[in-house]
């Protein structure tokens, strides 16, 4: 889609890379491969595509133990083909596919670690989330036996590779997270046993939904200990904080049981058991404001990413930057939620956005480079989360953060162009005035009757008009249609509509799907009368190009006319995960 010259350093990295023919080296196996009558896989040709690659661009890289993972060769061999047939400054785009090879051929790679705020913890930059290598979701698996050796295998390689190799000694789970808290504790303390691991040098976090029982509350946190085979945790933080009746459970006392929550876990505080008090939340700002001016909380896990804030995305202050600001004032640790998949499907990016953010850097290392470099903002990131699901998913934020401590102004330049052209390639695509005051005026979920998140769907129609960012789309607004497939409408009120799908599960994912063609300008009076034409035409593309299709025909055409810079460029994931099998 572009064709451009990138900043480029005299390390050596650059030299060897620049020294190898690699355009027609890649445009030669590619063709060959793609003309094999061989009955292979997807992933078979990528394997061979990346192993003819390297085998003459990097041999280094596949002589060393990471290059013998296969999985790290299918994205190797995706990301490649997706190069040479999509991207006019392939040269360059191959070079820093090699570059990042020679630095995972290293065994010097770690993470760098920042003090974590007034918990005083020193946390690397990049946090283990375990929400995606347990064996499945929901509370089916209840011991150890019911969990197949190859997902457990596959588990204690992400912690060993994690801790071990990348220094990423904190690990974030949940009692939510299916099994993740059982397996975990089974991975422990076999590292512990093994003396390859201590515990007093990890950091370990789990979380508890807020719940109305004081009593279910007391239970579910004590089994989080008995899971997790722990006599203490480094950090507890109160799970999806996102609804006001919360505040009133945490501070005043619960509707059944009627302790405070809060009062539970300082229990536990002064026993020894938490040292560190957080919240986790999807909330919206107004509702996260409340609960981080209480001042009871150390750190805070929240959404901010440069291409949105999740649900709060076109709400308060740029979404949640007033919520990260807040944080520092008050010296707490900031954790971003889910950077590569809530924050824009990095892993899995459009096309168009790969080519916005090459030669300088994939996507994903854009979106963790960016966040890492939000301190200029006033509002610092501590540590963002990447929730493996297999080792090789570490391989690009550990990079990334690497090069972030020891090559900080290259970096920052890298990243000063980049943010530089998304910056112009969302006026070019929606107009400075547009991009100026789109939000105004909008109302989220919780300001009509509706409960529809008018706020996300400009968001949802301006990353698709100026990033291609539809896969990413399609993803949150299922969301919202799941919402309304479970709406009861002979309910009278919203309230009661939420209470109906369930209120707990509706502050995670807030919001009803909008409908096609529906005049919804009875919600959007605030709105200015400049942009109000506009809204309504965001509001219909969005459901176009988003809304579930069931006809089959019917869906294909819609599929076929898909803009192909809309398409994905290439996916991470060499084979499903574990709980989603």
């Amino acid at each position: 889609f572009f064709s451009r010259s990138s900043t480029t350093s005299t390390t050596s990295l650059h030299h060897l890379t620049m020294s190898l023919p690699l355009r027609d080296l890649a445009k030669a196996i590619t063709a060959k491969h793609n003309g094999s009558t061989i009955d292979e896989t997807k992933n078979d040709v990528a394997i061979g595509i990346a192993k003819e690659f390297l085998g003459k661009s990097c041999p280094t890289f596949l002589a060393s133990k990471r290059g013998k993972d296969t999985d790290r060769l299918v994205k190797i061999g995706r990301a490649l083909m997706d190069l040479v047939e999509h991207t006019e400054n392939l040269e360059e785009g191959l070079q820093l596919m090699v570059e990042e090879c020679m630095y995972l051929a290293r065994d010097d790679i770690k993470v760098p670690r920042v003090r974590y705020g007034k918990t005083e913890l020193q946390i690397p930059i990049v946090t283990l989330g375990a929400m995606r290598f347990q064996q499945r979701w929901g509370d089916a698996i209840k011991n150890m036996d019911q969990v197949t050796p190859e997902c457990q295998k596959n588990l204690v390689g992400i912690l060993r590779h994690a801790i071990l190799d990348l220094g990423m000694i904190h690990i974030e789970t949940a009692r939510g997270y299916g099994c993740s808290e059982l397996q975990l504790g089974a991975a422990l303390k076999e590292l512990f046993d093994s003396g390859d691991v201590k515990r007093e040098d990890l950091i370990i976090q789990t979380k508890v939904n807020a719940f109305s029982s004081s009593k279910l509350f007391r239970e579910t946190l004590e089994k989080s200990f008995e899971l997790l085979q722990l006599d203490y945790v480094d950090i507890f933080s109160f799970h999806g904080l996102n609804l006001d009746r919360q505040y009133t459970w945490l501070f005043e006392g619960t509707p059944t049981g009627g302790e405070k929550l809060y009062d539970i876990i300082q229990e536990y505080v002064k026993a020894g058991k938490i040292r560190h008090v957080g919240l986790s939340t999807h909330g919206i700002p107004r509702i996260i404001k409340r609960f981080i001016e209480s001042d009871k909380f150390e750190c805070a896990n929240v959404h901010y990413h440069y291409f949105g804030s999740y649900t709060a995305s076109g709400d308060g202050v740029v979404g949640n930057l007033e919520i990260v600001r807040l944080m520092k004032e008050r010296d707490m640790g900031v954790f971003i939620i889910s950077p590569y998949d809530k924050g824009g499907r990095l892993y899995a990016p459009s096309r168009k956005l790969r080519s916005l953010t090459l030669p300088e850097m994939e996507p994903m290392a854009f979106g963790s480079t960016w966040l890492w470099n939000h301190g200029e903002k006033d509002a610092p990131i501590h540590t963002i989360v990447c929730g493996a699901a297999r080792p090789s998913d570490l391989d690009q934020p550990a990079v990334a953060a690497f090069r972030f401590g020891t090559e900080a102004k290259e970096m920052k330049t890298k990243l000063a162009t980049v943010t530089k052209r998304l910056e112009q390639a969302k006026i070019d695509a929606l107009g400075q005035e547009w991009v100026d005051t789109c939000y105004q005026g909008l109302p989220n979920y919780d300001m009509t009757d509706a409960g529809i998140q008018f706020t996300n769907m400009v968001w949802l129609y301006n990353v698709i008009q100026a990033y291609g960012m539809r896969g990413f789309a399609l993803d949150r607004f299922s969301t919202f249609e799941g919402n309304s497939r479970a709406e009861d409408n002979s309910l009278a009120t919203k309230l009661e509509k939420m209470e109906k799908i369930g209120i707990m599960k509706w502050g995670y994912m807030p919001g009803f799907a909008v409908e096609g063609s529906k005049d919804y300008s009875a919600f959007l009076s605030n709105v200015p009368e400049a942009n109000a034409r506009r809204v309504s035409e965001a509001i219909d593309f969005v459901y176009k190009w988003c809304h579930k299709i069931t006809d089959e025909k019917e869906n294909s055409e819609r599929e076929n006319s898909v803009p192909v810079e809309w398409k994905t460029g290439y996916d991470m994931r060499p084979w499903t995960a574990f709980p989603e099998q």
